[in-house]
C-alpha cells in the first residue's frame, strides 16, 4: 500500500536521507544539491506553494510530487510541477494528479490545472503512462 506524505510531516531525522534517495528514482535538482532542496522545502507552509510530497511503499521511496507554482523563486525546481506520476500505479497517479489540479486551481492557474486534467485523461487511455506492470 502506497502512502503520500508531505515533506513537513516527515520526521526531521529522516528528511536528509529521503532527499538523498531521490536521485535513485530519477530526480535531480536543476540547481544545487540536497542542501539547496532542503532549504526550499523547509520554507513550505500549509495552504500555499510550494508543497513537496513523497510516495512510499512500506518504507521505500518510490515517488515524488513537487508542486511549485512560482518558478522564479526556486531555481532548484524550475518547473511548475515535478512528479513521477507516469511511473506510479494508476491509483497513486490519480491521487497525485488530483493534488496538482487542486493546487493550481487554488493559485488561480486554471490553464495549468486544465493541462493536468488533460494529462490524466491521456494516462487513463494509456498515452504517456507506463503499463501497470511497469510501474513502480
Amino acid at each position: 500500500m502506497e502512502q503520500i506524505i508531505n515533506y513537513r510531516d516527515i520526521p526531521t531525522d529522516k528528511k536528509t536521507d529521503i532527499l538523498n534517495v531521490l536521485e535513485q528514482i530519477g530526480f535531480f535538482p536543476a540547481y544545487g544539491g540536497v542542501k539547496t532542496m532542503q532549504r526550499v522545502m523547509e520554507k513550505s507552509v500549509p495552504g500555499s506553494g510550494p508543497q513537496f510530497y513523497f510516495v512510499f511503499r512500506e518504507d521505500k521511496l518510490i515517488g515524488y510530487n513537487f508542486l511549485i507554482g512560482d518558478t522564479k523563486r526556486y531555481k532548484a525546481f524550475p518547473w511548475l510541477a515535478i512528479s513521477n506520476a507516469d511511473e506510479q500505479k494508476m491509483v497513486v497517479c490519480e491521487e497525485m494528479m488530483g493534488m496538482q489540479v487542486a493546487f493550481f486551481e487554488k493559485l488561480g492557474m486554471q490553464d495549468i490545472a486544465d493541462h493536468c486534467v488533460r494529462l490524466m485523461e491521456d494516462y487513463r487511455k494509456g498515452i504517456g503512462k507506463r503499463e501497470e506492470s511497469g510501474s513502480r
